[in-house]
């Protein structure tokens, strides 16, 4: 159904640190604005029984283990004040008073300590099973923070020494620069345990642990920086009777999702959904069921029985290929079975709107949170697109954000296209557009950047579409997520391709009106690849006419480092520029026909 590329992960990744490149954390600024309002959050409604709940009124309950570090500085502590350096407020969670909260020193300050595992753990075991009389019992929990590099645990025990890892917050994005936000204050965290407890199991004891999620990288400090993890109202509570969830969603086109698909590119478009039977019942008749536009479109999935605590997907019998004119679509999907659901609110999923439009080709969703940056580095970053017909590209999209961390005024960045290589998963170099200088009218805005020469871009090809800097100072606008391996980030600092899941805001542009520089009526000049440059560098040409052509290569004094002539036959040529024995900098290619003279700029690395 997705896409699978063999490429490397940004982030969520399990075991390793991305090529020893580190996430940076916010600036406190930044921080700020993540701080929520003293308001509870709607949470989920208990249905079943609770058999045991604690909400850390006696700190006694738990046991603590800071690594044997003291203060409330560092590990877990139980009291009413916030410690943390991120947030004052603490939780606010339905029992109000007492709460644990999880602290690692203050990055800020750089007191982070290093190699260390905390954890708090109930002190005497939970009969469920002689409390409950079944083991179709779910852990749930009332929490707050945000994650950055951590691995916030949630482990139980049959004999109160070997604890078995039964869930974490690994699903919530990561808070960065590039993005993320801090969770829901406060939000349920619910683990069915049907899943993990026999008919027959020992009473249970129940651990929260706190360590970095990167042990490969433990001398890094970064990997110990937590904005802090609170918990309250821990419970266990018996399952319904019925209680189907939708895990997990997709719509799309192999493989792909977009907001805004141009009227030359409308596909059929798939639904499916992931359904976990969270009940003790089995579900029969379960179905997905889609509408569109109030009628424009139903479509019904077969029946599937789920029995309980089994997931079953639910495909779609038919596809929507909408029609090849502009309109708006809202799409809706819900679960449904030949019981009443004691949990309806989690049996539909939010409605979606996309669009088919004139031109535009969107992956994001237009609502832009957060952005990504590189640091001091250069990078890029971008998203694959599929292309169904054949059609000349002549631009791409770009949104720059604004205000304290936005986009820096006068830093240069550029745009560029790749296709995919289906046999090596590489990306192939096609075109980008010629430097843009950041101006202050450009942000926040959605920027229609020419490339320096049109591309044909040829059905059943996949490209990437990206946007790029090659020094600090540039951020790219984030709107939504990605499946994983469907957006993508280049690090210059070590010439590495990662995937993210934030959707950048970056787009095609198929308006046949734009005006792309067509040089002189004899040469049209691409860029200069790769650009920065090693050893070497190609500088592509199409000419009208068979010509004797100037080219002079010179330093960003005006200095000339080489000069050639070169014999060019009408149709394509290519220039190579040896660039081994150059200073790193940055030069110009000046070609010329006699008429006119046109120039392209690169780095030497």
């Amino acid at each position: 159904m997705k896409k699978q590329i063999l490429l490397l992960c940004l982030i969520l990744a399990s075991s390793t640190i991305w090529s020893q490149k580190d996430i940076r954390i916010p600036t406190m600024d930044e921080l700020l604005s993540e701080e929520k309002q003293n308001l509870k959050a709607p949470l989920e409604k208990d249905l079943g029984i609770t058999i045991w709940s604690d909400n850390f009124d006696d700190p006694a309950t738990w046991t603590i283990d800071n690594n044997g570090l003291g203060g409330v500085e560092y590990g877990w502590n139980i009291n009413d004040v916030s410690e943390g350096w991120y947030s004052s407020a603490g939780i606010n969670s339905t029992s109000g008073g007492n709460y644990a909260e999880l602290v690692n020193g203050d990055p800020i300050a750089g007191t982070q300590e290093l190699d260390v595992t905390f954890t708090m753990t109930t002190v005497d075991p939970i009969d469920v099973i002689g409390l409950a009389g079944t083991n179709q019992v779910t852990l749930e929990f009332e929490q707050y923070g945000a994650r950055f590099n951590d691995l916030q645990q949630i482990l139980i025990s049959t004999d109160g020494v070997l604890f078995e890892p039964i869930g974490d917050n690994l699903d919530k994005p990561v808070l960065s620069q590039s993005g993320g936000s801090a969770y829901p204050n406060p939000d349920l965290k619910q683990i069915n345990l049907g899943t993990i407890l026999t008919a027959t199991n020992d009473p249970i004891w129940i651990r929260f642990s706190w360590t970095t999620n990167y042990p490969s990288a433990s001398t890094n400090p970064n990997v110990w920086v937590t904005y802090g993890w609170y918990i309250d109202d821990v419970k266990l509570v018996t399952n319904p009777d019925h209680d189907l969830e939708i895990t997990d969603t997709y719509w799309g086109t192999e493989g792909l999702y977009y907001y805004r698909i141009p009227t030359t590119q409308v596909a059929p478009i798939d639904f499916q959904v992931s359904v976990f039977n969270g009940g003790i019942e089995t579900q029969n008749n379960t179905q997905l069921n889609v509408d569109i536009n109030s009628g424009v479109f139903t479509g019904t999935s077969d029946p599937a029985s789920v029995a309980p605590l089994d997931t079953v997907d639910l495909t779609l019998s038919t596809q929507f290929t909408p029609p090849a004119s502009t309109m708006n679509y809202t799409i809706t999907q819900s679960i449904s079975s030949d019981s009443t659901d004691d949990v309806p609110s989690n049996n539909q999923i939010s409605n979606v709107t996309f669009y088919v439009t004139d031109y535009i080709y969107a992956r994001d969703n237009n609502d832009p949170s957060g952005s990504t940056s590189n640091g001091t580095d250069g990078f890029e970053v971008g998203n694959l697109f599929d292309i169904w017909n054949d059609q000349e590209l002549k631009a791409l999209t770009v949104r720059l954000p604004g205000g304290t961390n936005g986009a820096t005024v006068g830093t240069e960045f550029y745009m560029k296209l790749y296709s995919l290589d289906p046999n090596t998963g590489d990306f192939v170099y096609e075109m980008e557009s010629d430097p843009i200088i950041v101006e202050q009218n450009m942000l926040n805005q959605n920027l229609t950047i020419p490339l320096v020469s049109p591309v044909f871009l040829l059905a059943n090809t996949t490209y990437l579409a990206v946007a790029g800097c090659y020094t600090e100072g540039f951020r790219v606008s984030n709107a939504g997520g990605s499946v994983p391996q469907t957006s993508f980030f280049f690090d210059w600092s070590n010439e590495t391709w990662y995937y993210t899941t934030s959707t950048p805001m970056v787009r095609m542009d198929f308006d046949p009106t734009i005006g792309i520089e067509e040089n002189n009526v004899n040469i049209q000049v691409g860029s200069v690849f790769p650009n920065p440059a090693s050893e070497e560098a190609i500088l592509k040409l199409n000419l009208a006419n068979a010509s004797i052509l100037d080219i002079s290569v010179t330093d960003m004094y005006g200095k000339v480092i080489s000069s050639n002539k070169m014999n060019s036959q009408a149709g394509q040529n290519e220039y190579l520029v040896n660039t081994k024995g150059l200073s790193s900098g940055l030069y110009c290619i000046h070609i010329s026909d006699g008429v006119n003279t046109i120039t392209r700029k690169f780095t030497k690395k």
